[in-house]
């Protein structure tokens, strides 16, 4: 009784597994996506910046991090990726502090005090991960991506700061100001800096 319990047992595995096997191979999969954004217009605001330089950068980053304990490095947990990263920074000058008292006009001469240009964007362009090594107990997550990124982005404000764009954005906002009063008919333009 038993040996037929178990043939019969045996037989409706074999008769499932055929009809499994038969219902994946004959019926195609597909995939259905959904995608909904629901957004709200947060605010509008009015800007009067001259925006008078932009520098590009690309650069290789490369992120490291491990676990420690009491400052040792936990074996196993090391985990790093490198890539690649275009950017692009650009400085001006915000227009909307210039008030009556900062133009002095007489005759055909124009003197202006403008505020000094600052960094008005920074805008990473696009990023490629290299090289992303997994430890077997800390893995590569987005976060880590974020951080990488997050601390890029304070990174090239520095860059740009050293690679002179506030001089560039100077000498640009100057040669603006000045063909744009000059085709007003001024004959001498000075530009002060507040």
């Amino acid at each position: 009784m038993k040996k037929i319990y178990k043939t019969m047992l045996l037989m409706l595995i074999v008769i499932l597994a055929t009809i499994s096997v038969t219902f994946f191979v004959t019926n195609k999969f597909h995939e259905q996506e959904l995608y909904s954004v629901s957004g709200v217009l947060e605010q509008v605001k009015d800007i009067s910046e001259l925006n008078t330089v932009e520098m590009y950068f690309n650069e290789i980053i490369d992120f490291k991090n491990a676990k420690l304990f009491n400052n040792f490095q936990i074996p196993f947990t090391e985990k790093s990726f490198i890539f690649t990263v275009k950017s692009k920074v650009k400085a001006g000058v915000d227009l909307s502090s210039i008030d009556e008292g900062d133009i002095a006009i007489s005759g055909k001469s124009l003197i202006i005090k403008l505020p000094n240009p600052k960094i008005t964007s920074k805008e990473i362009l696009s990023y490629k991960v290299y090289d992303e090594k997994n430890g077997l107990f800390n893995e590569v997550t987005t976060e880590d991506t974020l951080k990488a990124l997050e601390l890029f982005e304070k990174d090239i404000e520095k860059q740009a700061l050293d690679s002179g764009i506030i001089e560039k954005s100077k000498e640009n906002t100057k040669l603006i100001i000045r063909n744009l009063f000059l085709s007003y008919g001024f004959e001498s333009i000075e530009i002060k800096w507040k």
